[in-house]
């Protein structure tokens, strides 16, 4: 080719990948839009150059350095890409899974313990028998995923899909210059003429790139078992933690099926005891918290850390605690109008230990989730306990709200209730910057990290341990957890539909930044001292919109949730008696099995249990489709029909249980006359 022919193929190329920008990635094409147009006007001055070299390939040269981004032929670089990849399971790979193994003790000890239990009681059989054939020292029959750490000119994109032609690619790069001089040589549709789904990650700030990655993880999550990846040399490897920190994040891991279906369950409890739910929909509308500023206390360490000045100042603020604070509120005779708890777990009874007389809290409204712990919710006067509904619906129009954690849940609910002012003390999010504590030193799950570790790229990260850095409120950045920082993400998704702009949110924690909260030091607000008296509208909103049992209506959802349980427990049925030709025809009945199973999502009387599914299917699916994928399975049919068996009996279990606990239920609650609607 000669230099004129070298042009207009670039020239083509780059209008061509801008029309399939155009229609296909709007928000990128605007990007690369915006950018030209900075070249154009010279606001922005280019740090490369590309050129073309006589041995008949294309090269990045740095304007300043001189450096050039391969400094070899282009062309070889993306071929001996293509050979680097491999399908083994251990190198240049995430890992999507626990990494289980069980002895025949433990399998026999699970086999006795009913699902809500623990995750592992409905998974260990499949587990324990897919890793006698398919471990970490087998290959790969094919890498349905794939991620591009960096594009450089990206023609070691084409180069890999031609050995892999993956069914998803996530293509990130940080660099901005360096793709835009990327459409003139690479063509990306090329990528996708085979149907694979490309997911685009350019120059994104740290939370767009972090929604992008889940994005990454719920396309065919069935797939994401091992994920492997290539790191382009020049490419930073920061984005390669954040992408661990991610997976270790998500919802199956964090919160497994049995966990999740002990939320669903625990609202009966409340409703079968007769005590009150309220109905949060009407208390927003009555705005309860426009009058007053409202104080939010978290169980941060700055919260002790500034406990005299609440102690102080407690009387000019509405006051909203949560449950981990009434150890250091009793000491220093803080008394909260609104006392939050949403833990369903026993752990959370040690809460209570640090109380010496649950009387100090007679006075507080106790407002506690529809998952809460029942043994817990017992510790308080009945009459001063109002529940509301967390993920599991059963009140109708009651309206619900779910957070994976209390602070969360409890600024989410100020702001609902349309706080106007309002002020967080104690949400940090983040570590102590000079002792590494993650909470108040009373806090259950309160520890000592090192912040001083620097995280390897190779060191495994730990969901709750590893030291991370954000966003700091007072400061530029702060240490955190992983599990902070999806907290904090969290949040923002739950704050951008909830907060008005009229609505002024204070952030006064020496922690993390918090979306739409303005930093502010306790002793920059002005106030005066002043003697606070009972709310006794707030008594009586809640008394107000509260009830206790069901209508009839309401009856009729959790009958149709049995009906819906049976309706899944007939399709594992037919599932199990079907006979594969193959491996790969089970792979697709099982597909058609998922998809037939979750293919009413979005109807009330179905939600918990497709919730529970998804879950569950999450978790264990890795399992299965790595089995399939595996090269080495030698005889696959005479599998096939263990591994059916197994995942339907071990799904009809999980299934069977629900079905049978919502029945007992409904049996309890025929003993007493519901209201008429």
């Amino acid at each position: 080719m000669n230099n004129s022919s070298i042009q207009t193929h670039a020239k083509n190329t780059y209008e061509d990948n801008m029309l399939y920008f155009q229609a296909k990635y709007q928000a990128l094409y605007n990007q690369l839009t915006a950018f030209e147009n900075a070249l154009q006007n010279r606001y922005y001055t280019p740090r490369y150059e590309l050129e073309y070299k006589e041995e008949g390939y294309f090269d990045v040269v740095e304007t300043k350095s001189g450096k050039w981004l391969y400094n070899m032929d282009s062309n070889k670089h993306a071929e001996m890409v293509k050979e680097h990849i491999d399908f083994s399971k251990k190198e240049n790979l995430f890992e999507t899974f626990r990494d289980l193994s069980f002895s025949e003790a433990m399998l026999q000890k699970y086999e006795k313990m009913n699902p809500l239990e623990s995750a592992i009681v409905t998974i260990a059989p499949i587990v324990n028998y897919t890793n006698q054939f398919a471990n970490k020292d087998t290959t790969m029959k094919k890498l349905h995923k794939f991620i591009f750490m960096g594009t450089g000119l990206g023609l070691h994109l084409t180069k890999v899909d031609e050995k892999l032609n993956a069914h998803t690619y996530f293509i990130i790069e940080d660099d901005l210059e360096l793709f835009y001089l990327s459409l003139f040589v690479t063509d990306y549709k090329a990528l996708s003429n085979n149907g694979a789904t490309l997911i685009f990650s350019i120059f994104d700030d740290p939370d767009i790139f972090r929604y992008k990655i889940q994005f990454f993880l719920r396309e065919m999550p069935i797939y994401n078992h091992y994920l492997k990846y290539f790191h382009l040399l020049s490419h930073s490897t920061e984005k390669l933690k954040t992408i661990h920190s991610v997976i270790i994040s998500q919802d199956y891991l964090k919160f497994p099926h049995s966990a999740v279906m002990q939320i669903y369950l625990h609202p009966l409890n409340y409703i079968k005891n007769r005590y009150k739910y309220v109905n949060i929909e009407a208390l927003s509308q009555v705005a309860l918290f426009q009058k007053n500023p409202v104080l939010l206390l978290a169980a941060g360490p700055s919260l002790q850390n500034n406990i005299e000045w609440v102690e102080k100042h407690q009387n000019n603020f509405t006051v909203i605690a949560v449950s981990a604070t009434m150890g250091l509120l009793e000491k220093h005779d803080i008394k909260p109008d609104i006392l939050i708890h949403v833990d369903g777990f026993q752990a959370s009874m040690k809460h209570l230990e640090n109380v010496k007389n649950i009387d100090f809290f007679d006075d507080c409204i106790v407002f506690f989730a529809s998952f809460t712990y029942l043994e817990f919710a017992k510790a308080f006067k009945k009459s001063n306990v109002y529940i509301f509904q967390a993920a599991a619906t059963i009140k109708k129009e009651y309206g619900q709200l779910t957070a994976s954690n209390v602070g969360i849940m409890s600024y989410a609910l100020a702001i609902k209730f349309q706080a106007q002012e309002l002020y967080a003390l104690g949400l940090d999010m983040a570590l102590d910057a000079d002792t590494g504590q993650t909470h108040l030193s009373e806090h259950i799950h309160s520890k000592k990290l090192d912040i001083d570790h620097m995280l390897d790229l190779e060191e495994d990260i730990n969901y709750h341990e590893t030291v991370l850095a954000t966003k700091g409120n007072f400061q530029d950045e702060v240490p955190t957890t992983p599990h902070f920082i999806a907290s904090l993400a969290e949040l923002r998704g739950i704050l951008s539909k909830l907060q008005s702009d009229e609505q002024k949110t204070y952030n006064l924690s020496n922690g993390a930044a918090i979306y739409k909260a303005s930093p502010k030091r306790v002793e920059d607000i002005k106030l005066q001292y002043r003697v606070k008296k009972p709310d006794v509208s707030l008594q009586e909103a809640f008394e107000k919109f509260s009830s206790v049992g069901l209508l009839n209506d309401e009856i009729k959802i959790v009958q149709q949730r049995v009906k819906h349980a049976a309706n899944i427990l007939n399709l594992l049925d037919s599932f199990e008696k079907k006979n594969f030709s193959s491996l790969d025809r089970f792979h697709y009945e099982l597909l058609g099995l998922f998809m037939d199973i979750l293919s009413e999502d979005g109807r009330d009387e179905v939600g918990d249990t497709d919730k529970v599914i998804s879950l569950y299917i999450e978790m264990v699916s890795g399992y299965i489709f790595d089995f399939i994928n595996t090269k080495e399975i030698d005889n696959p049919k005479k599998h096939i029909k263990k591994l059916s068996k197994l995942l339907t009996t071990q799904l009809t279990k999980l299934i069977a249980y629900y079905k049978e606990y919502l029945e007992d239920f409904l049996k309890e609650i025929e003993k007493t006359k519901p209201k008429k609607a």
